[in-house]
């Protein structure tokens, strides 16, 4: 069933000044649905109707929502699949993939874990419009029995003043191209395309959804690195490296090979599309041409999964018109988690909506309850494009939470032509809070060359610093910090991309990172499967308490073995601790059972090479409660 709902957003606004509120609508087409997959074809339709604004309804903005979340009574599904969200409208026998989900390695996630993407979709806003079919097609083979995903699809409709006047979509390219077989090269595909544009047309865009998919004996097209270039009239007006680092992930640690880099997408990423604009010349015919590296291989088996649209547009309704697209810190948002919680200065996205380059701007901003800043912003940016800005004074509050909110005004010294989507709240969460004296544990792997660590403070100026060089392998470190009172950054860099531990590289071993108290209890627990870095912010406040991270840090290693497994825990507090070893298709069936009475810290060892080859999973308990669960891939 179709949710739909209506209600008025009033953008949170400093006090004393005038609300303005904008009128947004949520269409849900899939509501908590359960996806799998289906083995016998590779790929399964999930259809709903859905009824969309009507034409004469002016949008200024469509934001897709995606949630995923492991379904009830099954797992979270394990493989990194290709999605794709696509609508038809009613009575049009075309269909639009308007997003592209690349799926999650998801073997590891518990029962509770949900996590939310977004995309800005509004280039479609003349396709979506009326009754549709929106279609989730979730390919794959695996299981589709005992595992599988609870998908929410949600258009976050905001009414209002368009941008720019929407004239035209038109589909290009949808293919899944072979690339590197000389006897069907993709340009025999990627052909030159003709187009007439609207008689009101003055410019145009490209938006192309592109992902790499297959191996061959040169790692393509999932794992190469090639570049694209797109021509209008025969010249390049963009060239592209199709290439993404997935090591810095904000959706960590996953099962899988997430921090494999790869051909324009990671798991667990809803793809953000490529836009190119280019001036379209009144009434006159233009070509549009996409090319890739040339490339041949012996035995291809290479995709390019590619859709690319050209959307045509009429005037510009705004001279003067920035709009605030995202606070990044402070927030709770998940795809900002690697660089919340915010000790430090705010960062800001916005984007320049008007005609004329944006090249200065007010901005306030502060907490609720303090006193508001501003910042005289100067810079350069065009027509529909997006910058990020670090607003310049220090954010801190004693409360746990607090509002943090943000407007934009002036836009070059102007009014500005749409002023609902100039403000914007966030919720800021405060830092742990550190004592003067504490202490970095750094425990290294068999790789410590690709490591480095340093402390920050709230200016950038470095406190502490322990380079690659100094680091030996497999050595524990404990650096004490005397710190004055203020915010600061601790950072750990992986240049390797692959953290302190991860289950592909059990021969690179396991490193460990916490902050501990001059007691040595721990105040901060580090995952070690982080891929390319750790970010977090602290503060320092000598009269204030500092609190410890009591849940025991329990980590096993490695996660695909012969037999040999290490367990190592660490709590601040003794606790009676079981560790059970079941089956993972039958959890029922356990093949070990152990108990550790008053137990705090140590290492514990476990050889399975006497079990059947399959998969296990190892959950610890402790008084009574399972707070940990991790997969055991027993291997030849």
């Amino acid at each position: 069933m179709i949710k739909k709902a209506l209600f008025l957003v009033g953008s949170l606004l400093f006090v004393g000044q005038q609300l303005q509120a904008q009128q947004k609508e949520h269409i849900v087409s899939h509501n908590e649905a359960t996806i799998v997959t289906n083995p016998a074809l590779g790929a399964n339709s999930y259809k709903e109707w859905a009824v969309f604004p009507k034409k004469d309804k002016e949008i200024r903005q469509i934001i897709l929502n995606l949630t995923f979340e492991c379904p009830d009574n099954m797992r979270c599904a394990d493989w990194d699949y290709v999605d794709h969200i696509k609508v038809r409208p009613k009575n049009d026998s075309t269909s639009y993939e308007i997003a592209r989900m690349l799926t999650p390695y998801g073997g590891r996630f518990q029962e509770d874990w949900r996590f939310d993407w977004k995309v800005d979709i509004t280039d479609f806003s003349p396709i979506l419009r009326d009754s549709l079919v929106v279609d989730y097609i979730h390919t794959g083979y695996e299981d589709n029995k005992t595992r599988g995903w609870k998908v929410t699809v949600d258009f976050e409709i905001t009414y209002g003043k368009p941008v720019v006047e929407p004239l035209a979509v038109h589909k290009i390219y949808d293919g899944n191209y072979n690339y590197g077989d000389k006897n069907d090269p993709i340009e025999n595909h990627l052909v030159p395309v003709n187009l007439k544009p609207d008689a009101a047309a003055t410019f145009g865009k490209i938006k192309i959804l592109q992902t790499g998919h297959g191996m061959d004996a040169n790692g393509c097209g999932e794992f190469c690195d090639k570049y694209r270039e797109i021509l209008v009239d025969g010249k390049v007006i963009d060239a592209k490296q199709l290439w993404m680092e997935c090591g810095d992930n904000p959706l960590y640690p996953q099962a899988g090979t997430w921090i494999f880099d790869r051909a324009n997408w990671c798991p667990g990423y809803l793809l953000q599309p490529d836009e190119v604009m280019f001036d379209i010349k009144t009434g006159t015919a233009y070509t549009v041409n996409v090319d890739m590296e040339p490339y041949e291989t012996e035995n291809p088996s290479a995709k390019e999964l590619l859709v690319a649209y050209v959307m045509e547009f009429g005037k510009i309704n705004s001279s003067n018109d920035v709009t605030l697209v995202d606070i990044i810190s402070p927030s709770t948002e998940e795809i900002f988690s690697r660089k919340n919680p915010l000790g430090s200065l705010a960062v800001i996205r916005i984007r320049n909506n008007g005609s004329e380059n944006l090249k200065s701007l007010v901005v306030k901003y502060g907490l609720e309850g303090q006193k508001t800043n501003t910042f005289k912003w100067k810079g350069d940016i065009p027509y529909g494009e997006s910058a990020l800005i670090s607003l310049p004074k220090e954010i801190y509050s004693d409360k746990e939470t607090v509002p943090f909110h943000v407007e934009l005004k002036n836009p070059n010294g102007k009014k500005d032509g749409y002023k609902a989507d100039n403000k914007k709240s966030s919720q800021y969460t405060r830092p742990n809070i550190l004592p003067e004296n504490s202490i970095i544990y750094f425990k290294t792997n068999n790789k410590p060359g690709q490591n480095s660590y340093k402390v920050t403070n709230s200016l950038g100026d470095i406190v502490f610093k322990k380079d690659s060089l100094e680091l030996q392998p497999n050595t524990v470190y404990r650096d004490t910090l005397q710190l004055p009172e203020g915010s600061y950054t601790f950072t750990v860099e992986d240049k390797g991309g692959d953290g302190l531990e991860f289950w592909y590289k059990a021969k690179d071993g396991r490193g460990d990172v916490k902050l501990l108290d001059t007691l040595g209890r721990a105040i901060k627990h580090f995952n070690s499967d982080f891929g390319s870095h750790i970010r977090y912010d602290f503060r320092v406040k000598p009269t204030a308490e500092y609190h410890l991270d009591n849940i025991p840090s329990i980590t096993m290693f490695p996660s695909r073995t012969e037999g040999p497994i290490i367990l190592d825990y660490f709590a601040n507090d003794a606790k009676d601790v079981q560790v059970i070893i079941t089956q993972q298709e039958d959890e029922s069936k356990i093949v070990e059972n152990h108990s550790y009475i008053g137990f705090q810290k140590g290492i514990l060892t476990y050889d399975l090479s006497y079990l059947p080859k399959m998969r296990y999973y190892l959950k610890v308990i402790v008084d009574g409660e399972e707070i940990f669960k991790n997969r055991i891939r027993l291997k030849e």
